[in-house]
């Protein structure tokens, strides 16, 4: 009979001891009691968001407000409550035994030799000889960093955490974990695996702090005579109501135990010397004591309060992968304290770091790709810092300087004669690169990737809280993970970099089949403008371009301009304009056409070359209160502090909420993922060839909302399964920007940034990415007629072999006036086809050669002068300077123009 058979068993027997009975062993709650973090519970605070009240509301609005006041309190009470009783988290030990131990992984190309007793590690290039390092090596000889720096240094983990007041703090592995020896670290095979626990807690014994006499003997049932004797005599006291010492204070032990008066109680002696507790736990561990039973028994354990530390349970696993090193850290595995959520993890946060003697540069994939030179001395500018993806729209902010953006989660270094490039494979949504000098803090130069983790967001309490108070997620996305690739290369080149990660992207996949240089064009139909209808001001679809003559432009481009296969982008042409309604139902715009002008359009361009690309907005609302249907509680994405995600636009001057422009919803993924479909119905239905989504493959959001969370990752493979289901359909896909996420489904790309910002961190612009899809995929830069110089636009195309993109409309710019729109002031079709033939047919004419090619190299000849070599022999030279140049072969190229040869310069 096992022992829950025995207990069980015990349960059914009378209580016939005298002169007290016995109570019955107490029932096990159910897994983790309140508080227990193994997957955290929300630290929530429901705040609540009324339209403006009407006449009828207004008796009972004060009877509201007092009743919704009285809930919040309520709620924060119980939340605070229940954050007494918080997680178990065991502490890895680290087996001091294996201190002088090294871990070796190896295969054809690289060799890893890992330090057991730091967990720090060197991967050696075989082609090269070269040696990375996961930290510095020589943190003693630095004379700018203080202590707490080189303590970050020698971390292979930086974990910052929060509080419910927003208080934000870093724990490094170093000093929290290595130092105190709480890691474990196992060699399986071709992997190494390394548990931390980040933390400055005490170490926590698992074995009851507090259990009645009555469970108890059925633990000392199972144990040996020797380890009852250890238990019963040098570890607990037995509390006996009866027989109470006199410094025991009876009435103040009922309140604590109630059940005292029916039942005898162990309390473990406090304080308990170092061996015993560890013999103690061992005892119980050899029984099958688990980590419920402990959560259970510390719930009983009412003698002091202990106070709560932060502490963190990270999982990193390595591998050798070929030439590449993969990190992986599955969330599943990361535990932490409800009352100290973890908001952000850096991961190998130095590896690779510089000193001062090295040289080379960083990699940061700011717009197409840019270099910061190691050492640069731009010690007074800001670090580099950018958003993986952009910025989350479910996370609140309250200005907008300037929006940093990337499209691809890579980056990298290159030292010497080698480089590696990192790329995030798994977490990439979470993810920010940021990349620092030497001289600021440290002697090192160092770019790194930092997951955002638990999102949280302010609420206010009531107005006469002034002390911010933060709401949390409930907890980490099940079955997610981060997981980087380290590839190396055996070239310090930046182009060799961005060829490794062609092939990452694209191996033998087919390569473009272009006729012409691609050229896209959007047309506009409509925007919004206040109009007057019965003497009475309403927001309403403006036309810039009916259906009809949108047809018109596409067979005078087609026909009168003789440029062939365009790709034309029809936006605003339903549901409002530019600033769509929600996409749940479609409807074409009755003042450009309705469904029948559009059915003539169709009909007008048959005969044409060009692609139509049916445009759209699916992940937001405008002008909610004229959408059919919208209602702004269900409808949208919530923060993290459960309020809708209604939105405004910034000010370009004093950075803050614009709310004097018409404020706007993210929708919620479900929302999203319909539109979507209605947007590929009606496409197939009208005979569109393509569609085009004005956001995804651009935006990526989350959703909040804890009744139905959607994580970012799950936002991103949304999008994916979307754009498949167009590609089943036969459509083709455009798409903005061009997230890397989305490339395998699209085949044209607008508005990619090809030269990013200029912040006076970095020392050059590369195009990195483009050398990465130029082959395989047709991009474009900006609008060349909206751009503030037409000449850069063509320039920075004609530096990668971009394709060209403009945008147009039927009626004259003075239309514009008194509207939001003043980016189409110079979008005039009549105005710019002249214009537009031009600058189309010397391009396609020159560039025409390479629109197929891959780029095999780049270089600056001067600082204003790049050249870009194709793999068929033929070389692009771009003066982006203001005085001719010349080359050394007599080539002259004029100031702010490009020049196409074959073979030498």
């Amino acid at each position: 009979m096992n022992k829950e058979d025995k207990m069980e068993a015990k349960e059914k027997e009378p209580k016939v001891k005298a002169p007290k009975v016995k109570a019955e062993k107490p029932a096990k709650k159910s897994k983790y009691p309140e508080g227990y973090i193994g997957r955290p519970k929300p630290m929530k605070t429901k705040t609540f968001e009324f339209h403006k009240p009407t006449v009828k509301t207004y008796i009972g609005l004060g009877f509201l407000t007092v009743v919704i006041g009285l809930l919040v309190w309520l709620i924060i009470a119980l939340v605070n409550v229940g954050k007494l009783s918080d997680a178990f988290i065991k502490a890895y030990e680290f087996d001091t035994d294996t201190a002088g131990e090294t871990y070796v992984l190896e295969n054809d190309k690289l060799r890893m030799d890992f330090d057991v007793a730091t967990t720090q590690f060197s991967i050696t290039q075989k082609d090269t000889g070269h040696v990375w390092y996961s930290n510095p090596q020589d943190l003693d000889d630095d004379p700018i960093a203080l202590q707490k720096e080189k303590n970050n240094m020698m971390s292979t983990l930086l974990v910052k955490y929060s509080t419910e007041n927003g208080v934000n703090n870093v724990y490094d592995s170093y000093t929290y974990s290595i130092k105190r020896n709480f890691f474990e670290t196992e060699k399986k095979g071709n992997e190494i695996i390394v548990k931390y626990t980040v933390s400055q807690m005490e170490r926590e014994y698992k074995y009851p702090l507090a259990i009645y006499e009555s469970e108890m003997d059925e633990w000392l049932e199972e144990m040996s005579s020797n380890d009852q004797n250890v238990i019963t005599r040098r570890c607990y006291r037995l509390v006996d109501i009866e027989k109470l010492k006199p410094s025991d204070n009876e009435a103040e032990l009922l309140r604590k135990y109630p059940d005292l008066e029916e039942d005898n109680l162990y309390l473990i002696f406090d304080p308990l010397n170092g061996y015993l507790k560890e013999q103690c736990e061992a005892i119980f561990a050899k029984i099958g004591y688990s980590d419920e039973d402990y959560m259970r028994h510390r719930e009983l354990y009412k003698e002091k309060n202990e106070k709560v530390e932060p502490a963190f349970n990270i999982t990193v696993h390595y591998k050798l992968e070929g030439d590449s090193l993969s990190v992986e850290i599955p969330y599943d595995d990361i535990l932490y304290k409800r009352a100290y959520p973890i908001v952000q993890l850096s991961v190998l946060p130095y590896f690779g770091a510089a000193g001062t003697s090295a040289d080379g540069f960083m990699f940061v994939p700011e717009g197409g790709g840019s270099l910061i030179n190691f050492n640069n001395g731009k010690t007074r500018q800001n670090g580099y810092f950018a958003d993986v993806y952009g910025w989350d729209w479910a996370s609140d902010r309250s200005a907008v300087i300037k929006e940093t953006r990337v499209a691809y989660p890579v980056f990298g270094e290159s030292e010497g004669d080698s480089s590696y490039i990192s790329i995030i494979e798994n977490g990439a949504e979470y993810a920010g690169i940021t990349a620092e000098i030497s001289g600021k803090l440290a002697s090192y130069n160092y770019v790194r990737a930092d997951y955002k983790m638990i999102h949280g967001e302010q609420f206010e309490v009531s107005s006469r809280n002034t002390s911010a108070q933060y709401s949390y997620e409930a907890n980490l996305p099940e079955g997610e993970k981060i997981r980087q690739l380290y590839k190396f290369v055996g070239s310090p080149s930046y182009v060799d970099m961005a060829v490794a990660y062609r092939n990452y992207l694209f191996g033998n996949d087919k390569r473009t089949q272009n006729k012409t240089m691609p050229i896209a064009v959007e047309i506009v139909g409509a925007v919004d403008k206040v109009q007057q209808v019965a003497g009475l001001p309403k927001t309403m679809p403006y036309k810039l371009t009916s259906y009809t003559e949108a047809g018109e432009i596409i067979k005078s481009i087609d026909s009168d301009l003789g440029i062939k296969n365009s790709s034309i982008k029809l936006s605003g042409f339903f549901n409002g304009g530019i600033r769509q309604k929600m996409l749940n139902n479609f409807k074409w715009i009755g003042s450009l056409g309705g469904a029948s002008g559009i059915k003539r359009m169709m009909e007008q361009v048959s005969d044409t070359s060009a692609k139509l690309y049916l445009d759209g907005t699916m992940q937001f609302a405008y002008r909610p209160n004229q959408t059919a249907g919208f209602n702004r509680y269900r409808d949208p994405a919530r923060f993290a502090n459960d309020e809708v995600c209604k939105l405004q636009e910034y000010s370009p001057i004093w950075y803050g909420k614009l709310d004097s422009l018409d404020s706007y919803f993210l929708l919620r993924p479900s929302n999203i993922a319909h539109a979507s479909d209605v947007l590929i119905k009606n496409a197939k239905k009208y005979g569109f060839d393509a569609i085009s989504y004005r956001d995804n493959g651009y935006q990526l959001s989350a959703d909040y909302n804890d009744s139905r969370v959607v994580s970012r990752a799950a936002a991103r493979e949304q999008q994916q399964e979307k754009m498949q289901l167009a590609n089943d359909e036969g459509l083709r896909i455009m798409i903005n920007a061009g997230n890397n996420y989305a490339l395998k489904y699209v085949d044209f790309i607008t508005n990619m940034t090809q030269h990013g910002n200029s912040y006076a961190i970095i020392d050059r612009q590369v195009p990195f990415y483009q050398i990465a899809l130029h082959g395989y995929k047709n991009y474009a830069g900006s609008a060349v007629n909206l751009g503030y110089e037409i000449n850069q636009a063509i320039l920075e195309s004609a530096e990668t072999g971009a394709g060209l993109y403009f945008v147009f409309m039927n009626e004259p710019e003075k239309i514009l006036q008194e509207t939001n729109y003043t980016e189409y002031y110079a979008a005039c079709y009549d105005t710019w086809k002249d214009r537009l033939k031009d600058i189309y047919g010397r391009y396609n004419s020159e560039l025409n050669p390479v629109a197929n090619s891959l780029i095999s190299d780049h270089e600056y000849l001067e600082d204003a002068v790049t050249c870009t070599t194709f793999d068929n022999g033929y070389s692009v030279l771009v003066n982006f300077g203001y005085v001719d140049y010349t080359t050394d072969a007599g080539t002259v190229v004029p100031a702010r123009d490009y020049k196409v040869i074959k073979g030498g310069m």
